[in-house]
Parts: C-alpha cells; structure tokens; sequence
C-alpha cells in the first residue's frame, strides 16, 4: 500500500465514523421522545440498520485494501466482523477487540432482522435497547479505529 492509498483509506474511515456519529445524534433525538409513534419506532429501526451499515463499511474498506480480500457466502457479514478481531502478521492488527466485537454483533443481528420483517413488527423495547448502547459502542468503536488509524499513519510515515 502506498501513501496515497494510506491517505485515502484514513479519509474514507474518518468520513463514515462522522456519518455514524451523527446518526448517534438523531437515534438521541428519537430516544427523547416520551411515546414514539409508530413511525418513530421505523425511523429508529433505520437508523440502527445504518449504523451498522456504516460500521461494515468500514470493515469492508479495510478488508479490501489491506486484506486484499472481502469475506463471500452467505455468512459473509459474520465472517467480516469475525476477521476484524484478528490480527494478520505483516498486515494489520486487529482492527477490533473481541468484546467490541460481541456488542457490535447485536447490531448486526438486529440489522439483518429489519430486512427481513416489516416495520409494523419492530418491538419499540429492542429498539429502545440498542439504542441506549448506540452511543456507548459508538465511543469504544472511534477509540479502537483511533488506534487503528495510528497504525495506518505510522505505516504511511514509514513508506
């Protein structure tokens, strides 16, 4: 990987941790609401199948650029989030930890769920759940790619 690419890598991860923290901030404004409506609960739903669409895209961009290989089946996204936790010798560390990963696999569960049911049959409670622990995963998701993005600087400064 050359210095470019290194620079655009970082560019593309710190572009969707802001896209992931402002969803942080509008899954905030909907858990304010005292009853939400049932558009509420949808819009909620939404938004944490985005957050974990946007935490697999940037597993998806690190996985492509310095694994030089994205996961395939029909177990990919779990095998995308499993390859995360490991560290690959002369490649990259591991880009998060196992108890990180345990939590972020709420969320793709719950990502893979509203796919596949309509939105009248969201539960407002799981929503509610994962919704308090957005924010929480979120700071602890920034902190490891912070760390993450040492590594991908101190190889660049090293090329």
């Amino acid at each position: 990987m050359n210095s470019i690419e290194v620079s655009i890598l970082v560019t593309e991860i710190e572009k969707e941790l802001k896209n992931l923290e402002r969803l942080g901030a509008e899954m905030d404004e909907v858990l304010q609401r005292p009853e939400p409506s049932s558009v509420e609960v949808r819009a909620a739903g939404s938004i944490l199948h985005d957050f974990y669409c946007g935490v697999e895209k940037i597993f998806k961009r690190i996985a492509s650029r310095l694994d030089r290989d994205i996961p395939s089946g029909d177990d990919w996204h779990l095998q995308l989030l499993e390859r995360m936790t490991i560290a690959l010798p002369g490649i990259r560390p591991a880009v998060v930890s196992e108890d990180l990963k345990g939590r972020l696999s709420e969320f793709l569960r719950f990502r893979h769920l509203f796919r596949n049911i309509y939105g009248h049959e969201l539960r407002w409670s799981r929503i509610s759940e994962l919704g308090h622990g957005m924010q929480e995963v979120l700071v602890l998701f920034r902190g490891e790619l912070e760390r993450f993005i040492d590594f991908i600087r101190n190889v660049q400064e090293n090329l």
